[in-house]
């Protein structure tokens, strides 16, 4: 839209131009010298030579390589052939709609979309650009984040190669925890799990976990948000628990000490395993530690750990931290860590949390005493409901929970290590269980879902906690909860955490040989490969559960510049229609930020959401101020992991004002 004024009077010579030079005054063919009808007007054809009308208006096609081909007919020459050009009669209509008063795609609507994006009228003044322009939609690690462009041009939600292939493994006895590549195994970088703004009372990061007295950080859950940023709960007995939130991605780390770059832990040898010893380690003062933050009284225990669903103005969700012995779900903020508020929970006490698509986060009792293990706090975050007790027939007296998962359907599945059936499934929809068998038994304590499968890690080859250490990953039917498979990790013991990541693989977390296993499902194969002292986890170490089941959502930006100030003016935003498909459970919104230069876009905040698919920015939640540069972010969300919105273009209308 640079300079629109000036461009429409240029295109205004051009077609004079045009027009003069095609007039013979006399009534007669122009009669030009040609080599191919490619070198006439689309209504002749050349003939010895000559231009000259075509009878029936039909024109030359073109094949792939740019020669002449089959005929295509265009009576009216607006170069469209008869067979997309709904008037093939009259040049102003075939196509999309344009804001010009008529009806151009021939559905009887007149500049439908375009008036009400121009500001209530289609006025000279008011140009629209349609998004993206030829090269499409290019989305990467700078301007888009959970999008992908499908094979018809769309852009629509998928899985981004930067983000998500990181899995947190909480090392307890060594105070760490190692992010891995999902595809590889290899260990990327090292993070003590509290960091330099450790609040007072905090454990040093270096002591071994003790469990029945003072001493050490005893991490143990790690929860993965919409970001793809890491959260780890330091259970810390007798003493002050906490929770240390680590950046994915380096350019979202903060360069605290302002030495231009940011000193974090890296795998400077390449040999896939972080030295603590080393550079590759940096400790309390790394710079991708973002905050640790207190969680409860001393001795609270923060077990349960979980991301959930972002509210409409945010991209990522708030933080849920169950303390145990607290007997509270604290919702921490993901920007400072700050506690927002603390619920009761109907006494639990909660040893895993997950969210579902309806912003629920579900919380699971261990004490071991109850019926009434289950139950979830509300999207707003203030009322704990119970869940339907688990019956008593047909169901273990024993119920000691361990993980706990959601699939697509929104049905939460746990696994209880000292009870016989040990997996448990509840479907808040109907409020019932169910439960399975594992045919080779042992103690059941990890779970996760893919879309087809439930996965259960085995600790120990008998039940509750007896036996050698086991070897096995369990695989269930979604569908009927029926036995699928047993898959054996060839040198890795007692597996306690599970974990489904976005490429497809499954993850054991392995305590006894202090190892994190990869298995590909599709070959049986499986890549094991060292972590810390005594790796735990419990909860969506991954993310997959967040970002698939609970609520998948992505973004992409762009930039439009409009008139120069001063020049021509200055440019005011009108609106934008947003040419998609958007099937129920999903939305589609445009987030906007103006300024006069890259340095004043930067520096604005996003108004929005402008709902797809008008979006008018004089109104609500607008209006946004005028500048010359406008930043679009489309943001794409689902609740049903099925279904999909799907971006085609978008028409952004703007206009520059009076000098």
């Amino acid at each position: 839209m640079h300079r629109a004024l000036v461009l429409r009077a240029l295109a205004s010579i051009s077609l004079l131009s045009s027009l003069v030079a095609g007039c013979d005054c006399g009534g007669d063919p122009p009669g030009d010298a040609c080599e191919s009808s490619t070198d006439c007007r689309s209504t002749q054809e050349c003939i010895d030579g000559t231009c000259v009308a075509r009878t029936d208006g039909a024109r030359p096609g073109l094949d792939a390589s740019g020669d002449s081909g089959g005929a295509c007919v265009d009576f009216d020459g607006d170069g469209r052939c008869s067979d997309v050009d709904c008037d093939d009669m009259d040049e102003t209509r075939g196509g999309p709609e344009r804001c010009d008063g008529v009806d151009n795609d021939c559905d009887t609507r007149t500049d439908e979309g375009l008036v009400e994006i121009c500001g209530g009228s289609c006025s000279p003044s008011c140009d629209v650009e349609t998004i993206p322009g030829a090269g499409g939609w290019m989305p990467d690690g700078t301007n888009s984040e959970g999008v992908i462009v499908d094979p018809s041009g769309a852009l629509t939600l998928g899985r981004t190669e930067a983000t998500s292939f990181s899995v947190w493994v909480a090392n307890m006895d060594d105070g760490t925890v190692s992010k891995m590549d999902s595809r590889t195994n290899r260990e990327l970088a090292r993070y003590p799990t509290v960091g330099a703004t450790a609040p007072a009372g905090s454990r040093p990061w270096n002591e071994m976990c003790a469990w029945t007295r003072t001493g050490g950080n005893c991490p143990s859950r790690t929860a993965v948000d919409q970001n793809f940023d890491a959260y780890v709960a330091n259970r810390a007995f007798y003493a002050q628990g906490t929770v240390t939130k680590v950046a994915n991605r380096e350019e979202d780390c903060v360069d605290r000490n302002a030495n231009g770059v940011i000193d974090t832990s890296r795998d400077l040898n390449g040999d896939g395993t972080i030295d603590i010893a080393t550079a590759e380690f940096v400790g309390v003062e790394d710079e991708c530690i973002l905050w640790t933050t207190a969680v409860g009284a001393d001795n609270a225990w923060p077990r349960a750990l979980a991301i959930g669903v972002a509210p409409p103005d945010a991209l990522v969700g708030d933080v849920w931290v169950g303390t145990f012995e607290g007997r509270q779900a604290c919702r921490l903020s993901p920007v400072d860590g700050s506690t927002i508020n603390c619920v009761a929970i109907n006494n639990l006490q909660p040893y895993g949390a997950v969210s579902d698509s309806m912003g629920r986060i579900w919380f699971v009792d261990r004490s071991g005493a109850r019926r009434d293990i289950l139950g979830y706090v509300d999207a707003g975050g203030t009322t704990f409901t119970p869940a339907a007790p688990v019956p008593d027939a047909g169901f273990p007296p024993n119920l000691q929970a361990y993980g706990i998962t959601v699939d697509a359907d929104g049905r939460i599945y746990i696994a209880s290590s000292a009870s016989d059936p040990p997996i448990l499934r509840y479907d808040p929809a109907t409020m019932t269980w169910e439960s399975a068998t594992l045919p080779l038994g042992g103690t059941p304590r990890g779970v996760a879902a893919d879309e087809m499968y439930l996965w259960v890690g085995i600790s120990h080859e008998s039940q509750a906690f007896t036996g050698a250490l086991s070897d096995r990953v369990e695989q269930l039917r979604l569908s009927d909860l029926s036995h699928v498979a047993t898959h054996r990790i060839p040198t890795g013991r007692q597996p306690v955490g599970v974990g489904v990541s976005f490429d497809g693989s499954v993850w054991a977390i392995c305590q006894g040989t202090n190892s994190a296993s990869r298995l590909d499902p599709m070959t049986g194969a499986w890549i094991e490969h060292g972590v810390g002292l005594h790796p735990y986890t419990y909860s969506d170490f991954i993310g997959f559960g967040l970002n698939v089941f609970a609520e998948p959502r992505g973004r992409y930006r762009f930039r439009q510049t409009g008139c120069e100030a001063g020049e021509f003016g200055s440019q005011r935003w009108l609106g934008a229609r947003v040419n998609a498909e958007i099937p129920a459970s999903t939305e589609v919104t445009l987030w906007v930020r103006v300024g006069n230069t890259p340095e004043e876009v930067e520096a604005a905040t996003f108004i929005g959401p402008f709902p797809a698919p008008i979006a008018n920015f004089a109104g609500p939640p607008g209006p946004i101020p005028q500048g010359r540069i406008i930043e679009v972010e489309i943001r794409l969300v689902t609740m049903d992991r099925r279904v999909a919105p799907r971006v085609m273009s978008i028409e952004l209308a703007g206009e520059c004002t009076g000098s």
